[in-house]
């Protein structure tokens, strides 16, 4: 039985970022399991890669040209002229030229991309939608492009089925698929024990928590997303009614947002603030430690911090909007009072109050602990993982031509790229 490629491609898989983990649990997965069917590689920029992993990673460079020059050497180096699968985890913005080859600027790149010996399948980080319900024309027409598309919640599908068009999903078998938690990493820890871990991560001045201290948790990037503006303001505000103290991790303290001078300029808590890379379980711990976190997205394809949280028996307080709204008990929801719009996708962003995050916290301070459980659909450990190897399985069915090894298509001519020649 011959093999079918499949490259995955995102953030490397020994990167830090969602999409890392995303595409390392797929990835791995499918290496794993689906062997006989498929044979993997990936390829990402944001790490090296590791060699525990069983097989090929490659690298690229970020920069604002997304894979363009590296892709065909890349394909010809793992797949050559076997028909195969690129799977694409990132964002619809980033993979326009591959789906939409007469926006590429390089004449070369138009004919490989038009003359592809792949099929392009999506798993796409939906956050937001167009005030009409559906994506941007440009994104849309890149959606249109793809030969089989996943959404990851039913939010996001209703967005696609809204943007493509029935008989446009039907023809690319669209269904939702979550990711998942492995909980046999999070889960719940002592909370006496985790608390005394915190001060090890922190960067900066040590922060006590004492015993009657109410501790919150922010996991999130500083990115212009992620509204860590309105998170420092919900803080002060908590702060009048309650001894709090603050953890936040994230990967730059000073970017979009400059997180000390949030903190100093709007009254909030004393904060423990990490940025290093923190290992899954030492992060289930620092989860365990706190009494709620913060899920401060305006948008949320899924959003791991929240579900970590979750996992790891701490409640997480989140917008009523996005993906992640699905698998969140109502009372952790906070309510939308206003949208606005922004970028030149016409992203529809949720606009909240101060009093209503306020509001849910105190009612996340009173849930029982022992009741906060990650929603089943979402454990790698329930029927997740034969959810996606099904997916994977059928999407090689007997009635596609994908993985015909020499299949009689002929092979496309040479190129030069970047001074090396390959067979595109």
């Amino acid at each position: 039985m011959n093999k079918t490629p499949i490259l995955f491609w995102s953030d490397a898989v020994s990167a830090s970022s969602g999409l890392a983990r995303i595409t390392r649990d797929l990835a791995v997965r499918v290496h794993n399991h689906l062997g006989e069917q498929f044979r993997v590689a990936s390829v990402g920029y944001g790490g090296p890669g590791s060699s525990r992993l069983g097989f090929p990673q490659y690298s690229w460079h970020f920069r604002e040209d997304w894979l363009m020059p590296e892709l065909p050497e890349i394909w010809d180096d793992f797949a050559g002229n076997e028909r195969g699968i690129l799977f694409s985890i990132h964002d619809l913005n980033r993979v326009m030229w591959m789906s939409l080859p007469e926006t590429c600027a390089d004449p070369r790149l138009q004919k490989w991309l038009h003359n592809r010996r792949f099929d392009l399948w999506g798993y796409f980080p939906i956050d937001a939608a167009g005030p009409a319900g559906r994506l941007s024309f440009m994104l849309g027409e890149s959606c249109k492009g793809f030969d089989r598309i996943l959404a990851y919640t039913k939010w996001a599908q209703k967005i696609l089925e809204s943007t493509l068009g029935y008989r446009q999903c039907e023809d690319r078998q669209l269904t939702n698929i979550p990711h998942g938690i492995d909980t046999s990493v999070f889960y719940p820890r002592d909370r006496k024990d985790a608390r005394k871990m915190v001060g090890f991560y922190t960067v900066g001045k040590q922060v006590p928590i004492g015993d009657k201290d109410i501790l919150v948790g922010i996991v999130a990037t500083n990115q212009a997303r992620k509204d860590f503006g309105q998170a420092v303001e919900v803080l002060a505000e908590l702060k009048k009614r309650h001894n709090v103290k603050v953890w936040i991790h994230t990967d730059a303290v000073d970017r979009y947002w400059s997180i000390p001078y949030l903190l100093q300029d709007l009254g909030a808590p004393d904060a423990i603030i990490s940025v290093n890379v923190i290992s899954d379980d030492v992060m289930a711990q620092l989860y365990s430690a706190c009494d709620v976190t913060l899920g401060i997205g305006l948008g949320e394809g899924m959003g791991y911090p929240i579900f970590e949280s979750m996992a790891c028996g701490t409640p997480c307080v989140h917008g009523k909007y996005g993906g992640a709204a699905e698998y969140l008990p109502p009372e952790l929801l906070v309510p939308v009072m206003n949208y606005r719009i922004e970028g030149i996708y016409g992203n529809r962003r949720p606009v909240f109050q101060v009093g209503d995050w306020v509001q849910r916290i105190e009612s996340a301070l009173k849930m029982d602990r022992e009741k906060i459980k990650l929603h089943p659909d979402l454990d790698w450990n329930g029927n997740l993982e034969s959810r996606w190897l099904d997916w994977f399985k059928d999407g090689v069915s007997s009635e596609t031509n994908i993985g015909l090894v020499n299949d009689g298509l002929p092979a496309t001519e040479t190129i030069e790229w970047g001074g090396i020649r390959k067979n595109g």
